[in-house]
């Protein structure tokens, strides 16, 4: 029979079960989390733990990082009592850590009112929750509610800043960050997205010294200090004069805050050439949908070695269900969704999985997950494609380049190891559609006119390089320029700024954005492409190329002034690469004159196309594979990575 509840063996039983509960809650007090945790999960099967302990076990989970244990604790406790604040913000807080928002969403929705839109944590997650599945509108009240409860706090100004960018609010974006700023001048992420989002809205008033600004703060920035100072935003450096030792200084501050209390995984070996497996490579990104680098990648995918390579792509973004993911998709071997996971889930799947090469396609850009490297899943792990520039992570051991892009000469300026690609590193789908050419009346343009195209982003342009593309149009008075309406605060402030420079507005035409074959069919109507810089077209270059329209550019230093030059260079018209502004403009004003040249270069592009390795799919395939087998060649022989010159 059992004991009597008044037995001595219950009574035993129940003060040692006090005990050690009360041993748990001394360990929380003092901050021993694993103890805590360790004593709090050995009772947590007795009846008489109830929700205080569910939500301090949760607590200490939280603490441990062990976000999935964290949420399974929440749970408990909102079984006990589903209206429990405390464990739905719990909860919420371990989805989030899981990137899980779609779960956690319902959770806030039920506390939408009461003493939890009080709680300054709880309201700003639910506005990054809303973030994140799309929804910035309904972001921007949840992060306002935060603001009226701390209106000192930064970091919620530099959420409401990015909610805003979401909206195409890019004024009232930069007016957040700026606040961000003001309230912590050390918080370099904010003053870099103020002048961010003033070049989204081409507002221009005190760009240059803004821009030196942003140079000293880089140039005092200590790397190794952590803090708040990087926060993901070095793409934007990309969009302004920095020199490439600084940049890479900015970068390698954010890596260093990506890989903050990693533990990496045991390190794995490649497979000996003699075992009988193919090499395994994976990609990471969130962009495997209707995204510029899958409808880059999609041809070299579907042309690699499959008896020598066996490819998986980890997706942590959404399926769109277009043609261009099943095309990525029926190309691998393997497709994992990896959204409801966090970094350290992520990388253990992968360590688990065998990869040999590890790629990440997206760098620090919107969206990474570049803190899974840092756990070192992969014996190799590569930067590609994503990011024009060097990560700044000692956790990639290659950046995948070329001759243009990447010259040995800069090795200085990447924490990676350069791997030169042959021709072009940016693959392109040869199988895509070529669409007729559109008419000019469809766009709003005159058949006489000549027409300069540039369908870039607006926070690619700058004043200096609209003060060269006027002084073009008043030297040649026929010539428009044709650029993309990327929103209307750029609109209007460019015309603007052309009447401030004795422009007639009137010769900027402006064109909405258009599906992929739509815009391909309209390039053809432009005479010439204008490139911008610091940061060149990239995919827009390669679609007007593709599309037989010659474009001029200006190199500088940075991998992302170079982009255009080695797309150039790919299919044979290196002439037209310029390094200095006086030189572009002459260039372009000659071609304009010359209109038997410039349709010259226009039959050698029409005439080209199916030999230039810009465009071959399967060249470009075998190539990027011939550098991942020199890169498991060194780590087979047991040799750290090593620059790998393009061969031939």
């Amino acid at each position: 029979m059992p004991p009597s509840p008044s037995s001595p063996s219950t009574a035993a039983a129940a003060k040692h079960y006090e005990q050690s509960r009360r041993r748990a809650y001394q360990s929380v007090l003092s901050g021993a989390w694993q103890q805590a945790e360790s004593a709090l999960a050995g009772l947590a099967h007795d009846r008489r733990f109830g929700l205080k302990d569910w939500t301090t076990l949760a607590t200490a989970r939280y603490r441990l990082g062990q976000f999935e244990e964290m949420a399974q604790a929440a749970r408990r406790a909102l079984e006990l009592e589903p209206d429990d604040f405390k464990a739905a913000h719990l909860l919420t807080m371990a989805l989030i850590q899981q990137h899980r928002f779609a779960e956690a969403l319902p959770y806030f929705q039920r506390h939408a009112s009461g003493p939890a839109r009080e709680h300054y944590h709880f309201v700003t997650n639910h506005g990054i929750t809303l973030a994140q599945l799309g929804r910035p509108a309904e972001a921007v009240q949840a992060y306002l509610e935060a603001v009226v409860l701390q209106p000192a706090d930064p970091a919620i100004h530099m959420r409401l800043g990015l909610a805003f960018k979401s909206l195409k609010m890019y004024e009232q974006s930069a007016e957040s960050f700026l606040t961000a700023h003001v309230l912590d001048p050390k918080r370099f992420a904010a003053q870099l997205m103020v002048l961010h989002m003033r070049q989204y809205a081409c507002v221009w008033d005190g760009f240059e010294a803004a821009r030196q600004d942003i140079v000293k703060s880089l140039t005092e920035m200590d790397v190794r200090a952590g803090g708040t100072q990087g926060e993901g935003a070095v793409w934007s450096l990309t969009a302004i004069e920095t020199p490439p030792a600084l940049f890479r200084k900015a970068t390698e501050q954010v890596a260093v805050k990506c890989a903050a209390g990693v533990v990496p995984l045991p390190r794995r070996r490649v497979p000996a050439e003699g075992e009988a497996r193919r090499i395994r490579v994976a990609y990471v990104s969130s962009d495997f949908h209707s995204h510029a680098t899958t409808l880059l990648m999609v041809e070299a995918l579907e042309r690699r070695d499959t008896e020598r390579f066996e490819v998986t792509l980890y997706s942590h973004g959404k399926d769109d269900g277009s043609v261009v993911l099943r095309r990525v998709r029926g190309a691998c071997e393997h497709f994992v969704d990896m959204t409801g996971m966090s970094e350290e889930q992520m990388a253990r799947r992968i360590h688990a999985d065998g990869i040999d090469i590890l790629v990440d396609l997206k760098g620090h850009t919107y969206g990474n997950r570049m803190r899974l490297f840092a756990y070192r899943p992969a014996p190799v792990q590569v930067a590609f494609l994503g990011f024009p520039g060097t990560c700044g992570a000692d956790y990639i051991d290659y950046i995948v380049g070329d001759r243009v892009v990447t010259p040995l000469e800069h090795a200085d300026w990447y924490s990676e190891k350069i791997a030169q690609l042959p021709h072009s590193y940016q693959p392109n789908d040869g199988r895509r559609p070529r669409p007729a050419a559109d008419s000019r009346a469809r766009w709003g343009l005159a058949e006489d006119a000549l027409v300069l195209g540039n369908f870039n982003q607006s926070f690619k342009l700058s004043p200096d390089t609209f003060d060269a593309w006027v002084r073009i149009l008043k030297a040649v008075p026929n010539s428009v320029l044709w650029l993309l309406a990327d929103n209307p605060q750029a609109t209007r402030n460019l015309q603007r700024e052309a009447e401030a420079r004795g422009l007639d507005p009137a010769r900027l035409v402006f064109a909405p954005r258009a599906g992929v074959e739509a815009h391909l069919a309209r390039l053809p109507v432009a005479d010439l492409m204008l490139d911008n810089w610091p940061c060149n077209a990239h995919t827009t270059a390669s679609d007007a190329l593709w599309m037989g329209v010659p474009l001029v550019t200006l190199m500088g230093d940075s991998f992302a002034s170079r982009v255009a030059a080695s797309l150039l260079h790919a299919v044979g018209l290196g002439e037209l690469v310029c390094t200095s502004v006086e030189h572009y403009e002459a260039l372009v004003i000659e071609l304009l004159n010359d209109r038997p040249r410039l349709q010259a270069l226009r039959q050698r592009l029409d005439a080209g196309r199916a030999s230039f390795p810009l465009f071959d799919g399967g060249r470009f395939a075998a190539d990027l594979e011939q550098l991942y087998l020199r890169m498991i060649d060194l780590e087979r022989r047991g040799l750290p990575p090593q620059a790998l010159p393009a061969a031939g």
